[in-house]
């Protein structure tokens, strides 16, 4: 898998991204609203080394966890995935850019790009995604490239050790491939 957009080459991560995967996967404000991290050295080379090759070489393919490489810098910034149900329709969205890197619209560009190629290439019906209602930024980003909030979803994310309360609330976004193509 490899693409292009503006300003990002969107392919599969190697072992060699150790250091820009870390660089965002290790920090706890960085991933403060996703279900893995903040990563040991040893969580991020499991990753890159077992899990990215074992998703890879699945027959049927069901997760595509993308790196996010920043064409001119040439350096990974982020991970972008698209995890399929089992009728391989539908796939779930995730995605964290480095915050070194967060505001400048990099969030943005490569999930648009994932939802062309999930549409043009895998195929699918239908992307959705949730985020923390806390999360303003992702919501933002969801309602700029035109997902539609399917609702909110009370106590559907569960908590990282040690918060105030076991869950939180999330909220739904999702776009069907007729949808987005008529905006395109």
């Amino acid at each position: 898998m490899l693409f292009k957009t503006e300003r990002l080459l969107l392919r599969e991560f190697s072992p060699d991204d150790f250091e820009g995967v870390h660089e965002y996967a290790s920090d706890y404000e960085n991933v403060k609203h996703m279900a893995f991290g903040p990563n040991t050295p040893e969580d991020t080379r499991r990753y890159l080394e077992v899990q990215c090759r074992e998703e890879r070489e699945a027959i049927p393919r069901m997760h595509y966890n993308i790196a996010v490489e920043e064409a001119l810098l040439h350096k990974v910034i982020g991970g972008i995935s698209i995890h399929l149900n089992w009728r391989r329709d539908d796939g779930i969205l995730g995605v964290i850019i480095s915050r070194r890197y967060a505001g400048m619209g990099y969030s943005t560009e490569a999930l648009r790009g994932v939802i062309d190629h999930a549409f043009r290439d895998l195929g699918l019906h239908r992307v959705h995604a949730v985020v923390d209602v806390c999360n303003p930024a992702m919501i933002h980003i969801f309602e700029k490239l035109g997902l539609r909030c399917e609702g909110r979803m009370i106590k559907r994310g569960k908590s990282r050790p040690g918060a105030d309360e076991p869950y939180f609330d999330q909220f739904g976004f999702a776009v069907l491939r007729e949808e987005w193509e008529a905006r395109k």
